[in-house]
C-alpha cells in the first residue's frame, strides 16, 4: 500500500480521507478501538496527522472518544437510520435549491463538465469512471451552495448514512442515471424539478436493502 504521505494533497487531509475510507469500507470494524501508533504505522505517517484525523472523524460522528482508552469506531445503530434519512433528504434538497439560486458560473460549468464526462463514460462502458463521478456528485452540489457549514454538515450526515448500512454500494449505473437527471434540472435552473428528483433519488436509495444505499 502506498503511504499516505507520498501523495500531493496535504498530509492532514489525506490521512483523514484514508482513515474515513477504512471505516466506511468496513476494513476498520464498528466498535474497534484505534491507537495513534497503530494507525500511524498502517498509513505510513506520524502520529500528529493521525491525532488530527481522530478529532475530525469524531466530529463527523464516525469515531468516539473513550476516557483514558483512546478512540473507537462508532457502533452501528439501526435505530438512528430514520433520523439520518430525514436529515439527509432535507439537507440535500436545500443544497440543490441553494446551488441553483446562487447560480455560480464556475459551479455550473463544473456540473456541465460532470455531465459530459459521465455521458462519455457511459458510452465507453467505463464503470470505474462512473463510480468516481457518482462519488463526487453530492459533494459537488454541496460546495455549489457556497456554504462551508452546509457542506461540512452534509458530509458528516452522508458518512453516517454510509456507516449505518455498512459501507459503499456497488450499484453504479442506477445512481449515475439519477444523478445525471438532477444535474440536468440544476443546469436548467429548475428548482422544483431538481429538488423533486433529489427527494425521489434518496427515497429510492433508502428502499434498497432496508436502509439508505450509499451513493
Amino acid at each position: 500500500m502506498t503511504s499516505v504521505g507520498t501523495r500531493h494533497r496535504s498530509l492532514r487531509d489525506e490521512t483523514v480521507d484514508e482513515l474515513r475510507r477504512l471505516i466506511l469500507s468496513g476494513e476498520v470494524a464498528p466498535g474497534e478501538r484505534l491507537s495513534e501508533l497503530a494507525i500511524s504505522e498502517r498509513l505510513g505517517v506520524s502520529r500528529l496527522p493521525v491525532r488530527e484525523a481522530f478529532r475530525r472523524l469524531e466530529a463527523e460522528g464516525l469515531l468516539e472518544s473513550l476516557p483514558r482508552r483512546g478512540v473507537r469506531v462508532v457502533e452501528l445503530d439501526s435505530d438512528e437510520l430514520a433520523t439520518v434519512r430525514e436529515v439527509r433528504v432535507a439537507l440535500e434538497m436545500i443544497a440543490v435549491r441553494q446551488t441553483i439560486e446562487r447560480d455560480d458560473p464556475e459551479v455550473m460549468a463544473r456540473l456541465s463538465d460532470y455531465l459530459d464526462e459521465g455521458e462519455k463514460a457511459v458510452g465507453a462502458g467505463d464503470r470505474d469512471a462512473l463510480g468516481r463521478l457518482n462519488d463526487s456528485f453530492h459533494e459537488l452540489l454541496s460546495t455549489g451552495t457556497g456554504s462551508r457549514f452546509l457542506a461540512d454538515t452534509l458530509r458528516a450526515v452522508r458518512n453516517q448514512a454510509h456507516h449505518l448500512v455498512g459501507g459503499v454500494s456497488g450499484a453504479v449505473e442506477p445512481s449515475w442515471s439519477e444523478h445525471a437527471a438532477i444535474v440536468r434540472a440544476t443546469l436548467d435552473r429548475d428548482v422544483e424539478l431538481a429538488t423533486m428528483l433529489m427527494r425521489r433519488h434518496l427515497a429510492d436509495r433508502h428502499a434498497h436493502q432496508g436502509g439508505p444505499r450509499p451513493d
